[in-house]
């Protein structure tokens, strides 16, 4: 599945929000990624259309089993990114979460698939 940059923004901004409280609307959305709702509104539509939200008649946002398992994965590697910011630089989690989701939704694809970086290391390292 392709996923834009701007998908996977709000699917890591929802799976997060979903985290701290039951319920995600799109005002909460809107909040977070410090957009209109009426922005949130059009891209509900186009990850609805993946299969990748499903939007409750009020408002109500959440994930679907096949958004939970893509943003299970970019959350994990937005997490670690985060920690290693924070761990390095005198940022605050929240601050370094937001930087870690902006580089998260522009790195390659490719680079989430299951393999170690050891083991991609030594791919480009080692010649064939």
């Amino acid at each position: 599945m392709e996923l834009t940059n701007t998908n996977v923004r709000y699917l890591l901004t929802i799976y997060h929000l979903s985290q701290a409280r039951l319920e995600v609307s799109s005002k909460d959305i809107a909040e977070s990624l410090a957009v209109s709702r009426a922005s949130v509104t059009s891209m509900m539509s186009i990850l609805c259309g993946k299969c990748l939200v499903a939007k409750e008649r009020y408002g109500k946002v959440h994930l679907t089993d096949d958004g939970c398992r893509w943003a299970r994965l970019l959350a994990g590697q937005t997490d670690k990114l985060a920690e290693t910011l924070c761990n390095r630089m005198d940022v605050s989690y929240e601050d370094a979460w937001k930087a870690a989701c902006a580089a998260v939704s522009e790195l390659p694809r490719h680079i989430f698939e299951p393999i170690s970086l050891t083991e991609r290391t030594r791919k480009e390292v080692v010649p064939s």
